[in-house]
C-alpha cells in the first residue's frame, strides 16, 4: 500500500466518522438547546425534554408526555418511569420537597432536563417524589396509551440520522477518487 493510498483511507475513514456525529453534537437531538419553562407539562418531542428545565412549587405533579413517534423513558435519581413510554404515553409525578430533581432518557444520550422544586434549595434526591406507577403490578392509571391527534416531526431527527452517514460516505469517496484522479509528480 502506498503512502497515498493509505492517507485516502484515512481521511474517508475519518470522515465517515465525523460527519453522521454532527447531528449527535446536539444534545440527543435537541436543537434548540437549554429552554427554561413553569407550568405542570414537560413534553418529549424531537429527542428533547421540553421544556429542560420546569419550575413548580412543593406539592405539584408534573405530567411527562412523550409525542415523538418513538420510544423514550424518564430517569431520575429514585424516581421516574424507567419502563418505555411509547408514542402518546405519559407520566406523572408529584414533587413534595423543594430541591433540584434531574432526569434524563436512558435511549437518548444527552436528552437531559430538571424540575426545580420551590427555590431549588431542598433535598432534591427524588425520595419526596411519589410516583404511584411503582407502587402497583399493573400499569398504572396515571400512564395512559391515547391517541395522538398530532402526528409530533420527527423529520430533523430522521434527516440528520439518514442524510448524515451518507453525506459522509459521499464526501469520503469523493476524496478519495480525487486523490486517485491526480496525476503522479514526476520526482
Amino acid at each position: 500500500m502506498t503512502r497515498r493510498s493509505a492517507i485516502v483511507i484515512t481521511v474517508a475513514f475519518l470522515t465517515v466518522l465525523i460527519v453522521p456525529a454532527i447531528p449527535a453534537g446536539a444534545g440527543g437531538g435537541c436543537h434548540a438547546g437549554v429552554t427554561q419553562g413553569e407550568g405542570d407539562t414537560v413534553e418529549l418531542v424531537d429527542a428533547c425534554f421540553t421544556p429542560t428545565t420546569l419550575q413548580i412549587q412543593p406539592g405539584d405533579t408534573v405530567t411527562f408526555v412523550n409525542k415523538d413517534p418513538f420510544v423514550h423513558n424518564v430517569g431520575g435519581n429514585l424516581w421516574g418511569h424507567f419502563d418505555d413510554l411509547n408514542p402518546g404515553d405519559t407520566f406523572a409525578a408529584t414533587f413534595d420537597e423543594q430541591g433540584i430533581y434531574p432526569y434524563a432518557c436512558n435511549y437518548h444520550p444527552g436528552m437531559t432536563g430538571a424540575i426545580v422544586v420551590g427555590d431549588g434549595l431542598g433535598i432534591g434526591n427524588g425520595t419526596a417524589v411519589d410516583v404511584s406507577s411503582f407502587s402497583q403490578p399493573e400499569p398504572s392509571p396515571v400512564v395512559e396509551v391515547r391517541t395522538v391527534t398530532r402526528q409530533a416531526s420527527a423529520a430533523p431527527a430522521v434527516v440528520g440520522w439518514v442524510v448524515g452517514p451518507l453525506l459522509g460516505i459521499g464526501i469520503g469517496l469523493g476524496i478519495a477518487a480525487l486523490v486517485r484522479r491526480r496525476p503522479r509528480q514526476a520526482a
